[in-house]
């Protein structure tokens, strides 16, 4: 750039001074967005996936430190440690699936509540007429009909 063009340019909205505008090649942001810190829940499953090698009747195996660590507790609660035992009881509690869905439940409140609702649709149409009932539930639901001119 020469010195004549520096003079012709103007600086304003959207338009910033040439001394301060990045150079050709060069980012904005030239170290990144800095890296995540691991949280300490982040640093355990890491660790507690990490593989660990692992030696069974004269055999290496490489398994995930949890599993060992689970199977660790097993063989001393089968031995009769009864802390061992404590601590497996404890994590079957934690992690106990929830029984499958809860579909039944929810059929059952939802045809109790058809029900009622049922009931008093129908004692609606015995103390009003069929007509009068339809308009008197929508009143109830916030329903209104407009009419529209042609």
């Amino acid at each position: 750039m020469s010195e004549q063009d520096d003079t012709e340019y103007s600086v304003g909205f959207m338009k910033p001074p040439r001394h301060t505008q990045f150079k050709p090649g060069q980012s904005g942001n030239p170290h990144g967005r800095p890296k995540k810190t691991d949280t300490v829940a982040d640093v355990l499953r890491k660790e507690l996936n990490s593989r660990i090698t692992v030696v069974k009747d004269g055999k290496r195996r490489r398994l995930p430190m949890l599993r060992a660590i689970i199977k660790q507790n097993l063989n001393l609660a089968a031995k009769g440690d009864s802390k061992a035992f404590g601590n497996l009881l404890k994590a079957l509690k934690a992690h106990r699936p929830d029984g499958g869905d809860n579909l039944n439940v929810l059929a059952q409140e939802f045809r109790a509540i058809h029900a009622q609702h049922e009931a008093s649709d129908q004692e609606r149409h015995k103390v009003f007429g069929a007509d009068e009932a339809k308009s008197e539930t929508k009143k109830q639901r916030g329903i209104d009909h407009v009419k529209k001119d042609k």
